[in-house]
Order: C-alpha cells, then sequence, then structure tokens
C-alpha cells in the first residue's frame, strides 16, 4: 500500500526503508520498504500477508501517474460497507470509486468490487500494456453515395383510426424494404415518418422499377391493416426519392487478440489506457467505443476531487 498513518493520525508515504507506522483498516503494524529497485511501500511485517486487503495489487509506476492526477486526500481511501473494508484507488467527493487496474482480475473479484462500491458509482482504468497488449484499435474509412428515402402520410383521413407508425413497423418487418437495415447500410427515421437508408455503393440500378416494387410492398402493408379503403389514395401519397451523396466516415474497429475475457465481465464503464492504436494523451472508452482526450478525461473528475 501507498500510504499509511503516522502517530497523528496522517496520511503519509515512505520516508525511509524500516520507517514504521500503521495501517488504515486493520490498525496494525506496517513497515516502509523503499530502494533503488522497487517502489516505496508499506507491508504487514508482523502477518503473514503483505496486506490485510485481499484485493490488493502491487503498486506499480502506472497506478503512482494515475494516483497522482489527484490531490492526495482522493488517493487509496479506506471504505467500509456491511462491515467489510477495502481500499479504493482512488475515491471522488461525489462517492466516485476509479479504480486502477494493472493485472488480470477474476470474474468473481471483479462482482465482488462492482458490488461492494455499488451502482453508478464505478469506473475502471486499465493498462492496456499489460491486459490489452497484443490487441490494437484500427479506423475503418466508409464512404456512402446513395441516399433512399421512403415517406408515408402522418395522417389519412379516410381511415379514422390511421396510425403511421404502425405502418412504419410493418414495412421494416414484413417487407424487402427491412432488409435494407443491414450491417453496411446506415439507416434512421426522420420526421417520424421518413426511412432514410444510405449506401456505401450503387444499389438501386433501377429507381422506377424499384420505386413501383416498393411502392407494392407498402401498399400491401396498408391494405393488411385497413383493407382497400383510400389504398389508391394512400398509394399516391407515398413518397420515395434515391439521389446521389458524398458522406465519409470514420468508425474505430478493435482487434482483439489474446483478448482477457474477464473485460467483457466488466458492467460498470472501462477506460483502456495504453491500448495500441491511440495516443500517449488519449484512453479509450470500451463500451462506447470511442477516444477521449485523457487530459479532458481527468479535468472532468478533477471537479469532484
Amino acid at each position: 500500500m501507498r500510504y499509511a498513518l503516522d502517530k497523528e493520525n496522517n496520511k503519509i508515504e515512505v520516508s525511509f526503508s524500516g520507517e514504521l507506522a500503521k495501517c488504515g483498516i486493520c490498525n496494525s503494524n506496517v513497515k516502509g520498504r523503499k530502494g533503488e529497485q522497487r517502489i516505496k511501500h508499506w507491508y504487514h511485517h508482523e502477518k503473514k500477508t503483505v496486506d490485510c486487503d485481499d484485493w490488493y495489487e502491487p503498486i506499480t509506476e502506472w497506478h503512482l501517474k494515475w494516483q497522482n492526477y489527484f490531490p492526495k486526500e482522493n488517493r487509496e481511501i479506506t471504505i467500509t460497507n456491511n462491515k467489510v473494508t477495502h481500499r479504493a484507488d482512488i475515491l471522488l467527493n461525489n462517492g466516485l470509486v476509479i479504480e486502477i487496474q494493472n493485472s488480470p482480475i477474476k470474474f468473481s473479484e471483479i462482482q465482488k468490487r462492482e458490488l461492494f462500491y455499488g451502482k453508478k458509482n464505478l469506473i475502471w482504468i486499465l493498462n492496456g500494456n499489460n491486459l490489452t497488449k497484443n490487441s490494437i484499435l484500427t479506423e475503418d474509412l466508409f464512404t456512402f453515395i446513395k441516399r433512399l428515402t421512403i415517406s408515408i402520410p402522418k395522417t389519412f383521413k379516410l381511415i379514422e383510426n390511421y396510425n403511421f407508425k404502425d405502418v412504419l413497423n410493418e414495412i421494416l418487418e414484413n417487407t424487402e424494404i427491412g432488409y435494407l437495415k443491414s450491417d453496411k447500410n446506415r439507416f434512421r427515421i426522420e420526421n417520424e415518418n421518413t426511412l432514410v437508408f444510405e449506401f456505401l455503393d450503387d444499389k438501386i440500378t433501377d429507381f422506377y422499377l424499384t420505386e413501383v416494387h416498393y411502392k407494392y410492398y407498402i401498399a400491401c402493408v396498408y391494405e393488411g391493416l385497413y383493407s382497400q379503403i383510400g389504398l389508391d389514395d394512400f398509394r399516391k401519397k407515398i413518397k420515395i426519392e434515391y439521389s446521389s451523396i458524398f458522406e465519409e466516415k470514420r468508425e474505430l474497429r478493435l482487434i482483439k487478440k489474446y483478448w482477457k475475457k474477464f473485460i467483457d465481465k466488466m458492467k460498470y464503464p472501462v477506460f483502456i489506457d495504453n491500448l495500441n492504436g491511440i495516443k500517449e494523451n488519449e484512453i479509450f472508452y470500451y463500451q462506447e467505443n470511442r477516444i477521449v482526450d485523457k487530459n479532458k478525461f481527468i479535468n472532468y473528475y478533477l471537479k469532484y476531487a
């Protein structure tokens, strides 16, 4: 552990090898270790175990670097929950714990920590040099060149119980139009009643024929919901357009090799430092698949220190 308590209960680091102090958790005597080949730390010299906290992990330079981003008052803080006590790497004033994880951890330990610290009170920072050293973050470039829009009327006076959302749902679920929602195509709904598809290639070679087919599919959906009442008028109100665009999209892709599966068991936010493919001043937000500026990340959480 990095900190112990002196006779006045002040939080102190090791000044010299053999220095004596008290453990902040069990109040036992601890002794300081310090040398050129090791990072200074306190250990329980009167016990068989190095540390009374079974979540103990040896201190590394990487640990110290992350802890030093935050004030001393927020580093290595003792937390007691239901008569169980552990030492958090960083505890912010708003109750958020930042766990700095340098080595592999069992799934059972992940569950214990996430349960102990509580929902929305924990984020993980992993050292990619150790935990993801064979994986790399790459960036793929996609260029979308065509856009198809399909609009149906929001209101239709000839049908008393007409609901355009029901029509849209049926179109996407039960017609060939729904198959356009593939991984390669972009899809969204605009203005509630317009389906928008964007393609990487010229998917529709004969737009006139496609328009006829798609209006037929939509008319069949309408007929299934509302019979043939007003069918011709409804068909005339369907608007389908196909246009050229040029939009580039960059997409991050994490190529996992010898991946540590325990990372996927972490329910709370995971940020990976030192990941291959990102810059030194960046960290990777794993669950959201995005790069975060490290300084902005630190400054954001410093507000709560």
